[in-house]
């Protein structure tokens, strides 16, 4: 099989060792269902649930998005040290705005 192509900004060695236990556990879980009916749905299920965890990841970005603009930093300074488009910085602002941590 030939490799998988990685997204921009790949970092393996981000994740702490208990959740890339936890996800590797979770893909032998749904490879082990029997159908592929069954399987392909299981996957999308998790796929789904997903959501609500990666929430949970985001909202502390989202935090100190929220805390930096409270500190009177532009788009332009928190993309600077960032590292993220001003485009991106924006979009973080939004829902940092949307979820009234501003």
């Amino acid at each position: 099989m030939p490799p998988r192509r990685r997204r921009d900004g790949y970092r393996p060695e981000t994740l702490t060792p208990a959740l890339s236990d936890a996800l590797d556990a979770e893909g032998a879980r749904l490879d082990g269902i029997e159908g592929p009916l069954e399987r392909i749905a299981a996957v999308g299920a998790v796929y789904a649930a997903l959501d609500d965890a990666l929430d949970v990841i985001a909202l502390p970005r989202l935090r100190a998005i929220a805390e930096l603009r409270a500190q009177g930093w532009s788009y332009d300074r928190i993309a600077v040290a960032t590292e993220l488009s001003k485009g991106r910085v924006a979009q973080l602002v939004r829902a940092a705005g949307d979820r009234h941590l501003l």
